[in-house]
């Protein structure tokens, strides 16, 4: 046991360092106010779903518009190396509901052209910049899922 404890002590250390230096930038981070941009990519992984679409990566830009916790907003996707899905007739959205706790931010988007709904839940891995995970569903089957990349939009090019 004595061989393991500078390691056990190691491995805490570690850890509290983390959650305290996350805490540090998700305290400063807003994801809203006024026009809050993020911009980034989606990819379709894992490919079980949605084999047309397998990898296929996307530009997609979020408006969040806060509310206390809460957040709302519109969402925008592009061509990367596919069309959105439905031959990018599904390219805009509603953030219909979200919430911003500490690091963590989770948000539903509402595609209308083919009535989904797309959940993402991510975290802020820094002051500008969120990675996660999404899932969209349509008439209670999954539809597609994969990973998301976020950075803030400073507004300069």
């Amino acid at each position: 046991m004595k061989r393991f404890l500078p390691l056990i002590v190691l491995a805490f250390t570690c850890l509290a360092i983390q959650v305290s230096a996350a805490r540090s930038y998700a305290k400063g981070t807003s994801v809203a106010g006024g026009a809050d941009i993020w911009t980034g990519t989606t990819r379709v992984t894992p490919c079980f779903f949605s084999t047309a679409r397998c990898n296929a990566v996307n530009n997609v830009t979020f408006s969040f518009a806060p509310k206390g916790d809460e957040i709302k907003g519109r969402f925008t996707c592009a061509y990367g190396t596919l069309n959105c899905r439905n031959g990018g007739a599904d390219n805009t959205g509603k953030i219909v509901s979200g919430r911003v706790s500490g690091n963590l931010i989770r948000f539903s988007v509402i595609v209308p052209a083919d009535v989904s709904n797309c959940y993402y839940n991510g975290r802020l891995t820094s002051s500008t910049t969120i990675h996660g995970g999404y899932a969209c569903y349509q008439g209670g089957g999954l539809l597609e899922q994969g990973v998301f990349d976020l950075t803030k939009y400073s507004g300069g090019d």
